[in-house]
């Protein structure tokens, strides 16, 4: 069980957007786990939404995590020979994940785990606790959203 540690860490991160709070939060996480019927195996996906439910426990009350900044922090931006290349870059990864946080909370998730992580839909469903067809609607639904206000940004700096 100790194996998805990192795994679960990176995971909270992502959600969370503080890097002291999402150890804590995973430790949380195996915490309880541990102390549940030793007997039982635990599975990754119930590893998954135990995290889940803390980080919502979590920001119901502090309301304190920001994603914007640690994501841009985990995602590297690929190297240029060229300190302008790198700057636009730069300005257009955050303005992407800038759009991705405005998501709503299930859509954003799956669509990170799909577009970011490279996870599967098998692996999405089980990690979300949803049915495949369920974590398809929202991949789909954040695809939608995310190019319609990517049109709408284009369509401004157009004018």
């Amino acid at each position: 069980m100790l194996e998805y540690y990192k795994e679960i860490l990176n995971y909270v991160s992502k959600l969370v957007g503080d890097k002291e709070s999402a150890k804590d939060i995973a430790q949380e996480t195996f915490v309880r786990v541990m102390e549940l019927d030793s007997n039982k195996q635990i599975n990754r996906s119930f590893l998954y939404k135990t995290a889940r439910n803390i980080v919502i426990d979590e920001l119901r009350k502090n309301k304190k995590f920001s994603h914007v900044e640690f994501l841009e922090e985990t995602y590297s931006i690929p190297k240029y020979e060229q300190p302008d290349e790198i700057v636009i870059e730069d300005n257009q990864y955050k303005n992407l994940m800038k759009i991705v946080n405005t998501l709503p909370s299930r859509s954003k998730e799956a669509f990170i785990f799909h577009a970011i992580d490279g996870y599967s839909r098998k692996e999405i469903a089980e990690i979300m606790g949803i049915s495949q067809n369920a974590v398809e609607k929202h991949i789909t639904r954040a695809t939608k959203k995310l190019q319609e206000k990517l049109t709408n940004k284009v369509g401004q700096l157009e004018r």
